[in-house]
C-alpha cells in the first residue's frame, strides 16, 4: 500500500457480498468494487485482502472469523491494509440494511482513520446491536468483557 492514501473510503467487496452493492454505491459518488467486477471469484480471503490493499481499498465482507484472523496475522508481520469492514450478513432482498450503515460509515469515517482497522458495520446502523454480534465482537478481542455486559444490561430494559 502506498503511502498516500485516498482522502474517502474506497469499498471492495468481497464475493460474498452481493455485487450490486458496488454498483449503487457507484452511483452515490462513492468509489466501490465487487469481486466479480475485480474477476476475483473463487480466490482465498488472504488474496481478496491483498487485492483490496493494492488497490486502496477497504474490504466489506461477512466473515468476521477470517477476517480478524488475517487481520492479526498482517499486525503481527507489520502488513498494512486499508481497513476490514464486518457486516452481519444480509440478503438482497434486504440490501437497504445494508447499505444504510455503510453510507453512515463512509460518510463518518476518513480512509486514514480506517486504515489497520477493523469496524463492525453495526456501530454504524440504526438498530441495537444483537447479543451475537457483540458476543463475536468478544470473541475477536475487539471489545472487553464490561462492553458486553453493559449491552446486555441495556437490552434487558
Amino acid at each position: 500500500m502506498s503511502d498516500e492514501a485516498p482522502l474517502f473510503i474506497q469499498i471492495y467487496t468481497d464475493e460474498h457480498i452481493i455485487p450490486q452493492l458496488a454498483r449503487i454505491l457507484r452511483t452515490r459518488g462513492y468509489v466501490a468494487q465487487s469481486a466479480l467486477e475485480a474477476s476475483m471469484i473463487g480466490r482465498s480471503d488472504k488474496d481478496h485482502l491483498t487485492y483490496a490493499t493494492h488497490h486502496q481499498m477497504a474490504i466489506l465482507t461477512f466473515d468476521h472469523v477470517d477476517f480478524v484472523r488475517l487481520a492479526r496475522q498482517w499486525a503481527a508481520d507489520n502488513r498494512a491494509h486499508a481497513g476490514i469492514i464486518i457486516s452481519p450478513q444480509f440478503s438482497g432482498q434486504r440490501l437497504s440494511q445494508l447499505l444504510q450503515p455503510l453510507s453512515r460509515l463512509l460518510d463518518t469515517l476518513t480512509a486514514d482513520e480506517l486504515c489497520n482497522q477493523v469496524v463492525f458495520l453495526q456501530r454504524f446502523g440504526a438498530h441495537r446491536p444483537r447479543i451475537a454480534e457483540t458476543r463475536a465482537e468478544y470473541q475477536a478481542g475487539l471489545v472487553g468483557r464490561s462492553t458486553v455486559a453493559d449491552l446486555m444490561t441495556e437490552l434487558d430494559k
